[in-house]
């Protein structure tokens, strides 16, 4: 084998290597999106928000799976705060505050003002300034629609 052949397979072992996603967030972000958004439809909703955030980390993001969860109505809500509050990187935070954002735009979360401190609180945490300051104005924007004067949570 020459060794132009070698460095090229170890080039692209590196490079898969570093491109791992799971196989379901595959099956819906590497095929036609009518195909991956059925696929997506299929699966259990913990399930969907592990693929939305990897579709989110991709160029362009798939903002679209957004809505899809958002179909599922106020019955996906304590998933989706849940995960929040449980998610690690500040750039999934961002991610599922904007899902909740399309979930309000749906008018889910009218009177939820248990959602919006919990919103609140996660923010409040953030440590990265430009995601910090996206996320606020996510909130605002979902306090107004929801007639909620903004506030700051304090434990």
């Amino acid at each position: 084998m020459s060794k132009m052949m070698l460095v090229l397979m170890l080039m692209c072992l590196i490079l898969r290597g570093c491109e791992q996603r799971p196989q379901e967030c595959r099956d819906v972000i590497d095929v036609p999106r009518e195909q991956g958004y059925t696929k997506f439809r299929g699966y259990p909703l913990d399930k969907q928000l592990d693929v939305y955030l990897c579709a989110m980390h991709v160029e362009p993001p798939d903002m679209g799976l957004a809505d899809l969860i958002a179909e599922r109505g106020d019955s996906a809500i304590p998933t989706v705060v849940e995960k929040l509050k449980t998610a690690e990187r500040e750039i999934d935070q961002e991610d599922l505050i904007y899902l909740l954002e399309v979930m309000s735009d749906r008018g889910l979360l009218r009177g939820r003002k248990d959602v919006i401190a919990d919103m609140s609180q996660v923010i409040d945490n953030m440590k990265i300034t430009q995601v910090k300051q996206r996320s606020e104005e996510r909130l605002k924007k979902i306090q107004i629609a929801n007639g909620i004067k903004p506030f700051t949570y304090v434990p």
